[in-house]
């Protein structure tokens, strides 16, 4: 058993380096024939922190960062591409005394469309916006779950038809991973002048084991219908890992169980084991109104789902044991620039589960009401209200968080305030304000400020990030910085990395940054 393992991973490491070989080969041949556009990116960072009383302020090693693009079309509807890096730091995160040139990504493409008719192939190394398919209900396909974060490559085929259809097909081998295999593939077809559209989608993940059972597959079909104003939207998927005996034998026992039920004429019964097995659904309903033009329209989107007990999906949103529903509503003020907001949900788990504290089925509720105001000269406010009451393990907590926000901007500036209420009540509540403001000095001189602070039982913690932005020329540009610029970067006080623990980090930054 051993000798066939170590035969497989051979043949697997032999499979993936010929690949790329092969991609590589193609992408340069083609270009060695034909014009090249080169670009590329530069960017060289020196800096100071201020590390502790005893050493001051430190200099840390210079660091530069150098990325080539070439781009090149051999012949008419092809294109072939490759990224390289520079990096000085190996696989085991040990600085190396030079730098070596990576490969960053590269792909091969051919494309032709003739009336309507189309097709387009790509053969493509660790790039991940080839795994992308059109947007699920139940998220059953997230690309960062199947691109080996980044590492991947493999192939991708797309066929369209100009009654509708369309296809596509992607194959991905996780050539830096533990060797597991992607398989995509998406059907989509539309009918009465696209009023009526379904689709199916099929993924698998093939583990690197090589098990027979070793693998996790889901299939899944959608369709969406527009009557008028009306919408209606729907999807069912299954999901299966053999390798997960106790999921299958769950699943086994619910099926026996439904089929018993349905029998004996217990049809509601019987709907309750079905949907405990290995599927997810959900359902939804847009276009609902009430009110008039006079007085404004509330709009109202009810749905419901279910994501059974065995239901399992690693290639995407993986819900389990879980049904329930929700409402999205938002109401438009009448010849004023106010949407008032108010959404809620509950879902809880299929069968009560028994805790220390007694028999349970984790139910949580969600209500969010939200108003979001434009005023005159640019400027814009938002406030909103959550409010999430659930059961975990038998026990009771509560998350209401408050927030408000102004902005304004214009050709000049650009300002931003924020201000949070982080689980109100609670024994770890916390308050979050922060403060962002740019301004355009110059059409060369821009400055940029940010501020952030939390407060909570412990005590109080704040971040600043300053920096002064010079342009050099129309592709180079200056940046001297202090401070700490990840955090609230994204978000601001919804930085959850700043709110539960970042610090003040006293660095001085000079950044060169050049595009060519």
């Amino acid at each position: 058993m051993s000798l066939f393992s170590s035969i497989n991973k051979k043949e697997k490491k032999m499979k993936k380096s010929l690949i790329v070989f092969l991609l590589e080969f193609l992408i340069l041949v083609g270009i060695a024939h034909t014009q090249v556009k080169l670009e590329g990116y530069f960017e060289g960072q020196f800096g100071k922190t201020y590390d502790s009383e005893s050493f001051k302020w430190n200099m840390w090693d210079p660091n530069y960062y150098l990325e080539t693009r070439l781009t090149a079309t051999p012949i008419a509807n092809t294109e072939a591409y490759l990224k390289f890096y520079a990096d000085k730091w190996n696989q085991a995160g040990q600085q190396m005394d030079h730098s070596e040139s990576i490969l960053s990504e590269g792909h091969i493409k051919f494309r032709n469309e003739y009336k309507g008719r189309g097709i387009q192939t790509i053969l493509f190394t660790r790039e991940s916006g080839n795994y992308w398919t059109d947007g699920s209900m139940l998220n059953i396909l997230n690309t960062g779950s199947v691109n080996n974060d980044g590492n991947g490559q493999g192939g991708r085929l797309d066929l369209w038809e100009s009654w509708g259809g369309s296809a596509t097909y992607v194959f991905s081998d996780f050539s830096s991973g533990v060797g597991d295999d992607i398989h995509l593939l998406r059907l989509r077809q539309s009918f009465l002048h696209k009023k009526l559209f379904t689709g199916i989608f099929y993924q698998r993940k093939n583990y690197g084991t090589g098990g027979q059972k070793d693998y996790n597959e889901v299939v899944a079909t959608d369709i969406k219908i527009q009557f008028g104003r009306y919408f209606f939207n729907g999807e069912l998927a299954f999901g299966n890992v053999p390798s997960e005996q106790e999921v299958v034998s769950l699943n086994k026992s619910y099926q026996e169980q439904g089929r018993e039920f349905f029998k004996k004429g217990k049809y509601y019964d019987g709907l309750k084991e079905f949907f405990k097995e290995n599927i997810a659904t959900k359902v939804e309903f847009r276009g609902m109104r009430l009110g008039t033009p006079q007085l404004g329209y509330w709009y109202v989107n009810p749905c419901v789902w279910s994501y059974g007990k065995c239901y399992r999906n690693y290639m995407g949103e993986n819900k389990y044991d879980e049904y329930g529903y929700g409402i999205n509503s938002y109401y438009f003020v009448p010849q004023r620039a106010i949407t008032l907001t108010c959404n809620y949900s509950q879902y809880k788990k299929h069968e009560a589960e028994e805790y220390s504290t007694g028999k349970s089925c984790d139910p949580v509720t969600n209500l969010y009401s939200e108003a979001y105001i434009e005023f005159i000269n640019g400027f814009k406010g938002k406030v909103y209200y959550n409010k999430k009451d659930e059961v975990w393990h038998g026990g009771k907590y509560k998350h209401y968080d408050f927030f408000a926000e102004l902005s304004v901007e214009n050709r000049l500036a650009k300002l931003l305030t924020q201000f949070k209420i982080k689980d109100i009540g609670d024994t770890w509540e916390k308050q979050i304000a922060g403060i962002e403001c740019a301004v355009n000095l110059t059409d060369r001189w821009r400055a940029f400020a940010r501020g952030m602070i939390v407060n909570d039982r412990v005590g109080s913690r704040s971040s600043i990030f300053g920096e002064l932005l010079y342009r050099i020329g129309s592709n180079t540009e200056l940046y001297l910085q202090y401070g700490p610029s990840w955090w609230g970067a994204y978000g601001l006080v919804n930085d959850d990395g700043f709110v539960s623990g970042g610090y003040m980090k006293k660095e001085i930054k000079l950044i060169l940054k050049g595009w060519f």
